[in-house]
């Protein structure tokens, strides 16, 4: 590999964040590499360009399928739109390209509100320990 090779690395890896939908310990992995090509070839940070925008092609909803998996949830997607129904009255809606979710809850009268919006898969996931119905009788949180 050359330098040239570990700087295009460096900047992708970067890019790896659990604001992104990686977990925690995929995040950390590669803060690891990152520092180890960086030492490895002698690059400092001001050396590296940042990476180019991640297109809507590159993005999976394999973070968001395996999130629902965990609280017993159907993800229904089409294209770049994804929803999943969390207990009888919500809905949770994706939005892959934008890596942004929302809730809307039912109200009488047929309306729908909007009652939480965040980016990530970390955050739905916080949001879900909350608010998931349960699947189970001993659920510890």
């Amino acid at each position: 590999m050359k330098a040239e090779d570990a700087r295009r690395k460096i900047a992708l890896l970067r890019k790896v964040s659990t604001s992104n939908g990686a977990v925690p310990a995929e995040a950390e992995t590669a803060r690891r590499l990152l520092k180890a090509l960086m030492d490895r070839y002698e690059i400092k940070p001001r050396e590296v360009r940042a990476a180019a925008p991640t297109t809507t092609a590159r993005l999976t909803w394999i973070y968001w399928q395996e999130l629902m998996n965990e609280f017993g949830l159907r993800l229904d997607q089409f294209g770049n739109r994804g929803s999943a129904a969390v207990g009888n009255n919500s809905k949770v809606y994706i939005r892959l390209d934008e890596n942004r979710w929302w809730v809307e809850e039912n109200r009488p009268g047929g309306r729908q509100q909007t009652t939480a919006r965040s980016l990530g898969v970390e955050s739905l996931r916080k949001y879900l320990k909350e608010h998931a119905p349960r699947s189970y009788a001993f659920f510890a949180r």
